[in-house]
């Protein structure tokens, strides 16, 4: 990992995180897709139980109000009225009433005639007439124990309850009769009976449609199908709870055992298939309504999304792929002209080019401040070089004079052994002493020439050791105020940063707000489905709208592609800065020190120099007081030969002493020559020219 190019890292980091995320987001979106379709589906479902129920509710409502009105009729005129007056009116409403199939009229025993026990008088419609029939009006039929009878007996005036639905094998149809008590001054004299055919609930019923596999059913209280689109279940009366499919029989039971009239679902298997099936009970007769569909056409439009966004997982990470690459191939170009120059400047060498910087982002800055620190060395490095040239020479002087001057001293050793010697042998030498004498004073002059001269050159040197040690520390102190400023470049480059987080997080806003956009676009479809033609414009706008939120979803994707780029782009700039920063501050900057305290010890040894050098001319100064008395001895030398003698001997000495200063003055023009070529062998590594 860490000898792959910058290139590969990049495309390994960024593309699995981009594959990941985009498989995170298709799950998730598919999963928030299915379940708002599903949603959708079912309230539509719900919309259509809860509008049959109401449909159905409708219909008994109109059946039962007939009989309930037929039996105030006849609770208030049976007593005085013949049989013949409500035949006219009861085959009226049996013709207006398409859906009433026949009514009939049933008294307790002798209360319309005390002659007679049964009176149960029916009409129905045969064809286009009506007919009238008594022949239930017998111990036979035995009325008084039918269900309707005692229904009807059990309720109180002004109700009435329908049976359940029943299949007539005779007219093919399925029937249900409705009875109302007839109610005289509190007591119950009979009841009225409206048979109806369920032809138009069953129509009603079996035309809802939702999709392609969303039917209706219909059954009784027990779970008898009323309808399905299984027409021999219908005329069986095959219950739902015996059905031959056991998924469906067993979800049967949940639905018979409910009585609530809220919209409750439950699911069963048919042909591999799961089948959502949502039921409710219709109030009073507490019927069974329900409509079922397929979950498997429900998830079409969700696996249809899938693939689409599938493929667009593989588009966007092939487009990825190419952007990465060009963009950092466009980085690692300007990093790669940095490296090389650092490369260079770490190498020593000065003679290179200035790097070309065409940018002004954080790169070209970087590039520009390594231009100014390549011109800032150099121009230092060479003052440096210039200095230890002119104390190569002023130390291969001084070394050359303290040279000659020990030799001088030597000399003046050996003549003042040969006056010792001759004033030892003979008084008679003194001019010769003499002469000898003013040859050393001549000598102490020059030497003392010298030795200023020396000093002079000391101050020199001492003066340009301390200009370069200044000139080195100004070097250093720049070099520190480089990295600093840089590296408060760079963190305030990584706040900038920040906003490119903040950029992420409107992205995520603006995507929030496309999926809300996406699902008001497709509840706006739904209901423009549902108001058919009338929804149709609002269906192409509901349409649009969709298209707008799936482009502005890609448009976020794309910025959240951008931004990843962008954030690890800045991360790799960031490191490569804060290389860069601790290459000047652990390279660089101990450099720049040692050049300093270099130039500071070569200013101490100047001053070591300066000193030996006053040391030497105060010597010199005592040498020529010495000669003076030797002058003065020799004068007198006729006088006191012991004397001039004691002279010559302390004269002797003094010259020891003054060799020996000048043998250390040799030793430090030695070392001033070393600390030369060291920094002659430091400014050497570097090429200025």
């Amino acid at each position: 990992m860490k000898k792959m190019s910058l290139r590969a890292k990049m495309l390994l980091c960024i593309l699995p995180v981009m594959a990941i995320a985009m498989i995170l987001l298709t799950y998730i979106a598919a999963n928030q897709s299915r379940t708002a379709i599903r949603s959708a589906t079912q309230g539509q479902m719900e919309q259509s139980v809860t509008a049959n129920v109401n449909a159905v509710e409708g219909k008994l409502d109109v059946i039962k109000n007939t009989c309930v009105n037929i039996t105030e009729m006849i609770s208030t005129s049976y007593k005085f009225v013949t049989m013949d007056n409500y035949r006219g009116t009861l085959s009226a409403i049996i013709k207006e009433n398409d859906s009433v199939l026949g009514a009939g009229i049933w008294f307790e025993p002798y209360a319309f005639d005390q002659k007679e026990m049964y009176i149960g008088p029916y009409w129905y419609r045969d064809g286009s007439s009506i007919v009238e029939t008594w022949d239930y009006s017998n111990a036979d039929y035995d009325y008084f124990n039918e269900e309707y009878y005692l229904n009807a007996k059990s309720l109180s005036q002004g109700q009435a309850k329908i049976t359940d639905p029943y299949y007539d094998p005779t007219s093919g149809k399925i029937m249900a009769s409705c009875s109302a008590p007839i109610i005289d001054n509190g007591t119950f004299v009979g009841c009225v009976t409206v048979d109806m055919e369920l032809t138009d609930i069953q129509d009603m019923v079996s035309s809802v449609q939702i999709g392609k596999t969303g039917t209706a059913m219909l059954t009784t209280s027990d779970g008898t199908y009323i309808y399905t689109q299984d027409n021999a279940k219908v005329q069986n009366a095959v219950k739902m709870t015996a059905d031959d499919n056991a998924s469906l029989a067993s979800a049967a039971s949940a639905v018979i055992g409910s009585n609530s009239t809220s919209v409750s679902e439950t699911y069963f298997t048919e042909g591999g298939d799961t089948i959502m099936l949502l039921y409710t009970t219709i109030p009073d007769v507490n019927w069974k309504a329900m409509i079922r569909m397929s979950t498997t056409e429900m998830d079409e439009t969700v696996n249809a999304l899938i693939k689409q966004l599938i493929l667009l997982c593989v588009i966007s990470l092939i487009v990825g792929a190419a952007i990465i690459y060009v963009f950092v191939m466009s980085i690692a170009k300007s990093i790669n002209n940095v490296k090389a120059f650092a490369g260079s400047l770490a190498s020593g060498d000065f003679t290179v080019d200035k790097i070309v910087a065409k940018s002004g982002d954080e790169l070209g800055q970087m590039s520009e401040s390594l231009n100014d620190m390549f011109e800032n060395n150099r121009d230092v490095i060479s003052k440096i070089s210039d200095g230890s040239v002119q104390v190569s020479e002023t130390s291969t002087g001084l070394a050359s004079m303290a040279n000659e001057l020990s030799d001088q001293f030597n000399s003046i050793q050996g003549n003042i052994s040969g006056v010792n010697d001759a004033m030892m042998s003979s008084g008679a030498a003194t001019e010769e002493v003499n002469a000898s004498v003013e040859e050393v004073n001549a000598s102490v002059h020059q030497l003392a020439a010298e030795t200023e001269k020396t000093s002079a050159d000391a101050a020199d040197i001492k003066g340009r050791a301390r200009e370069i040690e200044k000139q080195s520390k100004q070097a250093y102190d720049y070099a520190i105020s480089i990295a600093d400023q840089r590296e408060a470049d760079l963190i305030e480059a990584n706040e900038k940063a920040k906003v490119v987080d903040q950029i992420g997080t409107l992205a995520d806003t603006i995507a929030e707000i496309a999926d809300q956009i996406n699902l008001l676009s497709l509840n706006a479809s739904i209901e423009a489905a549902r108001a058919g033609d009338a929804g149709k414009g609002f269906a192409v706008v509901a349409s649009e709208i969709n298209k707008l939120a799936s482009s502005t979803s890609e448009a976020v994707e794309q910025i959240r592609d951008t931004i990843d780029g962008v954030q690890e782009a800045f991360g790799t700039l960031s490191s490569s800065s804060g290389e860069l920063l601790a290459f000047i501050k652990e390279t660089v900057t101990p450099d720049y020190d040692k050049f300093v305290n270099v130039a500071k010890q070569y200013g101490d040894d100047a001053d070591s120099f300066g000193g030996s050098s006053e040391n030497i001319a105060q010597m010199v100064e005592n040498i020529r007081a010495s000669m003076e008395e030797v002058s003065k001895a020799i004068q007198n030398i006729a006088e006191s030969t012991q004397d001039t003698a004691d002279l010559s001997s302390r004269v002797n000495d003094s010259v020891m002493a003054a060799a020996d200063v000048v043998s250390n003055v040799n030793d430090m023009s030695s070392k001033q020559e070393a600390i030369a070529g060291t920094l002659e062998e430091i400014v050497g590594k570097f090429k200025l020219k």
